[in-house]
């Protein structure tokens, strides 16, 4: 099979290091994976993952979401018990898996040495694991964006053989069916055949290989077509400002280097910033003097920059997430670029070592604000809503009711604990003035997930209005202080409000 694909060797010298860096990412993937408790995208996984085929595809069809990680989830979550760790270890084993298969993929561009080196640094790297230890398709997408590279290099290289075309295609269907804006590598491949005057053919069978793509592809296209959401999610995105287009290729530069686990302001988060960057621009040159600008550069290079456009034409509302998650297939290129830089002979060995340790310094203590869950750029990945919940069920007592943001989480989880507590949605408004209308609630916890961007979509005046109509406030309590300077810089920068709690739960008596 290895000579009829012409996969070539994995296991080369470098073999033991690379073991070892796959050793270290499951071991410290694995600690507290089950903290902290699920935010909304992950609750939709594990809703998903509870759910009759039939029911799982119709979901999936109606959120147009691709169907490959969900359907491997619905197969393993249920059998691992539906747990936070159940949930998330399928991620995890695939961001491990990533770190193997980008080894694999880069060594016929580079040595053993460098190879392994890429290995360390994307198993280090507490932002990667930040989203593969996620309930989410990124890790998957990033495994098989590797797998897709790998059997591109070797083509381009001349070390596969023709019939790896029909893997390269088999794969590149596989990516769509993963990740949607994964089709920018695709697409960056194509600009790299097109590059490769010294393969002329090359952007022929390139092409060729992706209309194959597509058509194994086509049958989910079809399916999403009837979709009821397929009208809205085609219409003309809304256009970001250059500012929001900036912000969100400076995040992501951010959470290459210093990871988003370090707010940009504080001391290791500069370090972090300063040191990664000059190991990327300092890769990005030996590249291009060992004659890797093809290979490395120009892949990485475009598939960014059709992502971020994609991106942030349609995240105007949210310009503090979307780039870093949906391009989790992009970091192993800024590994290799890392490691082409700490081993770069024509650098002083002195700056380099000053650069891997102060990233290294900053990596550390990114990885323990991941475990302590605290300095969260997105502090939607920390949402409390089983703490939350954990308290409202040891609180709330006959003639009690909740409203909740079903994005707190608190839903979810008292669902999941078995509450008998009636439960609405303020996004129906009429189903939460006939539940105060019943005689027998006598006090109502109202959940309130403090907003940004997504305040237009739920407005929290007109539910105030209505609990102040209805009844009298006796007790407020805030979930997750953000950082003041955070809150104040945000303010700044974005011109949103600065809340100081990520949940605020009210309790409301009935008047009279």
């Amino acid at each position: 099979m290895r000579r009829m694909f012409g996969w070539g060797p994995m296991f080369a010298p470098g073999a033991r290091w690379l073991a070892l860096a796959c050793g270290a990412a499951l071991a410290a993937g694995l600690v507290h994976l089950g903290q902290p408790g699920l935010w909304i995208d992950e609750i939709y996984t594990a809703r998903w993952a509870a759910l009759s085929w039939p029911a799982l595809f119709a979901a999936l069809r109606e959120h147009m979401h691709p169907p490959l990680y969900f359907t491997l989830e619905r197969l393993v979550a249920p059998a691992l018990g539906g747990s936070e760790v159940g949930l998330r270890l399928l991620s995890l084993l695939a961001g491990v898996g990533a770190v193997a298969v980008t080894f694999w993929a880069f060594r016929p561009v580079l040595n053993d040495r460098a190879a392994a080196a890429t290995a360390w640094f994307l198993a280090l790297s507490p932002q990667f694991f930040l989203y593969a230890r996620m309930a989410r398709y990124y890790a998957l997408a990033a495994l098989v964006a590797m797998v897709a590279h790998g059997l591109f290099v070797r083509l381009v290289v001349r070390r596969g053989r023709p019939q790896s075309w029909v893997l390269y295609a088999l794969a590149a269907a596989l990516l769509l069916y993963t990740s949607y804006l994964s089709l920018c590598l695709v697409l960056a491949h194509g600009v790299w055949a097109a590059f490769a005057w010294r393969r002329p053919g090359l952007w022929k069978r390139w092409l060729l290989a992706a209309v194959a793509a597509l058509a194994l592809f086509a049958p989910w296209l079809i399916v999403i077509s009837r979709g009821s959401g397929v009208a809205h999610a085609l219409a003309p995105p809304p256009v970001a400002k250059p500012a929001e287009w900036a912000l969100l290729l400076g995040l992501n530069l951010h959470a290459l280097t210093a990871t988003e686990l370090l707010f940009p302001w504080e001391p290791l988060g500069v370090v972090g910033l300063v040191c990664g960057a000059w190991l990327l621009g300092m890769g990005a040159l030996a590249a291009v003097r060992r004659g890797l600008g093809r290979s490395v550069l120009l892949p990485a290079a475009a598939a960014l920059a059709l992502s971020w456009v994609v991106v942030s034409s349609l995240a105007s509302a949210t310009p503090f997430v979307g780039l870093p998650a949906r391009t989790l297939f992009l970091w192993p290129f800024a590994a290799v670029l890392m490691a082409l830089g700490a081993l770069d002979s024509a650098q002083r060995r002195s700056l380099r070592w000053a650069a891997m340790t102060g990233l290294m310094l900053a990596w550390f203590l990114g990885w323990a604000h991941l475990y302590r869950q605290e300095h969260f750029m997105n502090p939607i990945y920390v949402t409390p809503g089983r703490e939350v919940a954990r308290d409202l069920m040891r609180a709330a007592g006959p003639g009690d009711a909740v409203i909740s943001d079903d994005d707190s989480g608190t839903n979810f989880y008292l669902e999941q604990r078995g509450s008998l507590i009636p439960v609405r949605d303020p996004v129906d408004p009429a189903a939460v003035r006939e539940m105060l209308a019943a005689p027998d609630v006598r006090q109502v916890w109202w959940v309130r997930l403090s907003r940004d961007g997504s305040q237009r979509a739920r407005p929290t005046a007109r539910m105030e209005e209505m609990l102040a109509a209805w009844g009298t406030l006796e007790a407020s309590r805030g979930y997750l202080e953000i950082d003041p300077r955070y809150r104040a810089i945000k303010h700044a920068i974005l011109g949103m409000p600065g809340y100081e709690h990520r949940v605020i739960v009210e309790r409301w008596r009935r008047k009279g």
